[in-house]
This record gives C-alpha cells, structure tokens and sequence, in this order.
C-alpha cells in the first residue's frame, strides 16, 4: 500500500499555509526595520528567529519560501547589526535649528 504524500514527510503542514506564516513575519520583520531606526526600543529579532524555525520545522515548504526565509533570515541579521540612526544625525544647516541645540 502506498503512503499518500503528507505521511511520506511526516506530520508536516501543507506548504500552502506556511505562506500565510510567512506573510505574517515579512511583515513583522518590516515593522522591526523601521522601529530599529526611528525608536531606541528593544527588538526582539530572536521571537522572529524562533517563528523561522518553527515554520522550517513544521511545514513542507518549497523552493521559493526557503528562499524567503533565508531573505527574512538576512534582514533579521542586517536589523541587529545596524546601528539605529538616533546618535548618528547629521545637524541641519537651518539657523533655527542651529539656535536650538
């Protein structure tokens, strides 16, 4: 008897809802992005590291949502390392401004 094709990977979710997984975090880690450079807050890059894995390890994803999670993986990267932007402003030239600080 053959095994259909969810019982040949295990209790694996379908890969058509790891996109809605997916979607969710993109947007997650879109919001984090500009947090990180308008806000000195905390970021909790490692609770999206987490959600990564558990969509890894719980779903038979394709080609193309490996892709996006290596992609989501980089920009979690890129948002711990990057210095925010708070100490690092350039003065404006305006006088007014000049006068303030």
């Amino acid at each position: 008897m053959k095994k259909k094709k969810s019982e040949a990977k295990g209790s694996l979710l379908p890969s058509a809802l790891a996109d809605v997984e997916l979607q969710h975090i993109e947007r997650a880690v879109a919001q984090l992005r500009t947090m990180h450079n308008q806000s000195p807050g905390t970021l909790n890059v490692e609770y999206w590291r987490e959600r990564l894995a558990a969509v890894v390890s719980g779903y038979a994803l394709v080609p193309a949502q490996k892709q996006r999670i290596e992609a989501l993986r980089l920009a979690l990267d890129a948002v711990r390392t990057t210095p925010r932007d708070g100490g690092s402003r350039k003065r404006s030239t305006n006088r007014l401004w000049a006068k303030a600080a």
